[in-house]
């Protein structure tokens, strides 16, 4: 497998080369299958990643079986954020919703990135990025509908692909939304019905995205814009 460049995960490229390059060594590219647990409950964390395609969730769990998702990271972000905060364990199970490939380093090698003034800074700023994203999917399960919730989800989920594709099963759906596999169909025919999507066997093509955004009501965007304004300092040298 050929390896992506660094730039082609967007935090990585905002962090500085002389940095980077510091620690080529102690990043690896590696492969990231569907369903591959990055992270787990109450366990030490060895790795960060930071992918260049294919999506990761963040999915709080209860010892009940209960799951739902909390955050969705990108080729915008990194997986690891207790190392950044100077834990080290998870408090989530952190997996793969669609496959893809990135950066994996050594939890060690992230505390001497972070030994750099402008690394610690960007990383912050992408941490605080998260935090905002989990406030507005709070809010989103407690005032929307399903179909908004869904609406929202399936945006977040196109800004992080290539293309209008989603490799989404209603199963995946309905697991990341906490709610019956049912209801998610039930809301996926209603997008359709509004020519919004297109649901197909294990996929989702979005056909709408301003109708899409409609939906959610002002659910969807104001995490995406403080995601933008932290993150849109010029890259250090």
């Amino acid at each position: 497998m050929t390896p992506d460049p660094f730039d082609a995960n967007l935090l990585l490229a905002s962090l500085p080369a002389s940095a980077l390059a510091r620690l080529r060594d102690a990043f690896s590219f590696v492969e990231l299958p569907v369903k591959m647990t990055l992270e787990r409950r109450n366990m030490p964390l060895e790795h960060v990643y930071f992918p260049t395609s294919g999506i990761v969730s963040i999915v709080s769990s209860e010892k009940g079986g209960l799951n739902i998702e909390a955050a969705l990271v990108g080729r915008e972000g990194m997986t690891g954020l207790p190392l950044v905060l100077g834990d080290d364990r998870s408090a989530a199970e952190v997996i793969m919703q669609v496959p893809g490939a990135g950066w994996r380093l050594e939890a060690r090698a992230l505390g001497q990135l972070m030994e750099d003034r402008n690394c610690r800074d960007r990383l912050s700023r992408y941490v605080h990025a998260v935090m905002i994203q989990i406030q507005g999917t709070a809010l989103a399960y407690g005032r929307g509908t399903l179909t908004s919730c869904l609406a929202r989800w399936l945006l977040m989920c196109h800004d992080r692909v290539q293309g209008d594709e989603l490799p989404l099963t209603h199963e995946f759906m309905a697991l990341m939304l906490g709610v019956r596999r049912s209801g998610v169909t039930v809301a996926l025919h209603d997008l359709e019905g509004r020519g919004l999507i297109r649901s197909l066997r294990g996929r989702v093509l979005i056909r709408d995205r301003e109708g899409l955004m409609a939906v959610t009501g002002g659910l969807y965007g104001g995490p995406e814009a403080h995601y933008r304004r932290l993150m849109s300092q010029d890259q250090p040298a």
